[in-house]
């Protein structure tokens, strides 16, 4: 009897095992992930230590802005350094203390004009390129001597007969670093997209090249941005001054209005892969008198506070240019530094704040930089979704409401990775 319930019982388990077996498998709960905030890389350029040292936590890279190109009319090939060497020992030293991560990619700057070329350190007009080469080696000696994270060339002005030397400069450079593990950065003229391409040729290329883009001119020839968006690492489109600074064409402005940054992406986008792309964006503006002679006199925190407190201004944001024009009280019947100018404006409003103030008779619009302004482009850039932005420039009397917003941003952003 105990014999048969013992074999009933063994019969009954595999038989509930069977049916186990044979059920349907279980299907595993679906996870739903949380989507990760976008990653928008800061960087900036600067010379002001003070700055750099409180706020380096805020950029993932650093320019200092120190280097220059050695020789006027005539290169050398050498750098010479606004720092002394144990002024960048020392100062090196602070930011990676403050922000081990942030790299430091400082910048070597020069604005070709009629007493400071570029011409040999790029090898153009010098058959042997001695001077390029000691220029490439400078800056790799600089670079080890100071455990740089690259270098950060800013070759602005350049006429079109550079445009083959200096990519060839570029090519030549890059395979350096490459070797070293080190990043190259290149700061490059803005551009839109033109209605009527054409080549162009240049004296002194070998090749024509074309021209699909609307500023036409020194500077813009030399940036080819489907060259560089192949060679460099971080491609940086400094999109600022719009309307720069003294009366004259093309008068007052926003530095950096959005409606130009798109018109810009637009063009890059299409040449600079997303993942290297830098959009530079202004921490300042101008203040331009309308109706008189004056000083156009650059605007930053501290300054148009001072406007704001002891002016009595008309704030704008949003700024429409041809309604505050028809609307303002004038000291004078016309602003001869806005009136002829005032066609590029018409059915724009511009998220940029500006001031309108009287003094002594003289009519003034001063534009501005502030936190309202910066995160309407910040977002715009976000949206495209490139690499990131940079500032030009970080000092001391930015806006602090901006660093506020960059934190809360950053602090968001890094939280997801």
């Amino acid at each position: 009897m105990r014999k048969g319930l013992v074999g009933r019982f063994f019969l009954n388990l595999l038989f509930l095992l069977l049916l186990l077996d044979c059920s349907p498998p279980q299907e595993k709960p679906i996870v739903q992930r949380k989507e990760e905030p976008k990653r928008m890389r800061s960087s900036t350029w600067s010379a002001d230590i003070q700055a750099m040292v409180k706020y380096a936590h805020l950029y993932d890279e650093l320019h200092p802005f120190i280097y220059q190109l050695e020789g006027g009319r005539k290169n050398t090939g050498g750098l010479k350094a606004v720092w002394k060497p144990k002024e960048i020992e020392e100062n090196v030293r602070k930011i990676r203390e403050k922000s081990p991560k942030t790299l430091l990619i400082p910048t070597i700057f020069r604005w070709e004009n009629g007493s400071e070329y570029i011409m040999e350190a790029i090898g153009a007009k010098d058959p042997s390129g001695e001077i390029r080469t000691k220029h490439i080696t400078a800056i790799l000696q600089e670079i080890e001597k100071y455990n740089w994270d690259g270098i950060d060339i800013d070759y602005e002005g350049m006429g079109c007969d550079r445009k083959e030397a200096f990519e060839e400069f570029l090519t030549l450079l890059k395979a350096e670093l490459v070797k070293k593990g080190k990043i190259l950065s290149v700061a490059i003229h803005p551009k839109t997209l033109g209605k009527e391409p054409f080549e162009l040729k240049c004296e002194g290329l070998k090749n024509n090249f074309l021209v699909d883009y609307h500023e036409s001119y020194k500077g813009q020839w030399t940036h080819d941005y489907e060259f560089l968006g192949k060679t460099a690492d971080k491609v940086k489109i400094m999109a600022y001054e719009l309307y720069p600074r003294g009366p004259g064409f093309p008068g007052p402005g926003p530095q950096a209005p959005l409606d130009w940054i798109e018109n810009i992406l637009d063009y890059a986008i299409a040449r600079i892969p997303k993942d290297k792309l830098y959009m530079a964006i202004p921490t300042y503006g101008y203040d331009w008198p309308l109706n008189c002679e004056g000083e156009t006199k650059a605007v930053y925190y501290t300054y148009s506070r001072r406007i704001m407190r002891d002016k009595n201004p008309q704030k704008k944001q949003t700024t429409n240019m041809q309604a505050v024009a028809s609307s303002y009280p004038r000291s004078s019947k016309t602003w001869p530094q806005l009136d002829p100018y005032m066609y590029r404006h018409v059915g724009k409003t511009y998220e940029d704040p500006s001031l309108w103030y009287s003094e002594d008779g003289c009519d003034h619009v001063a534009f501005y930089m502030n936190k309202s302004s910066f995160s309407t482009k910040y977002q715009a850039l976000k949206k495209r979704d490139i690499a990131g932005f940079s500032f030009w420039q970080l000092v001391r009397d930015n806006d602090p409401d901006i660093h506020v917003f960059l934190e809360e941003e950053i602090r968001t952003s890094r939280a997801g990775e």
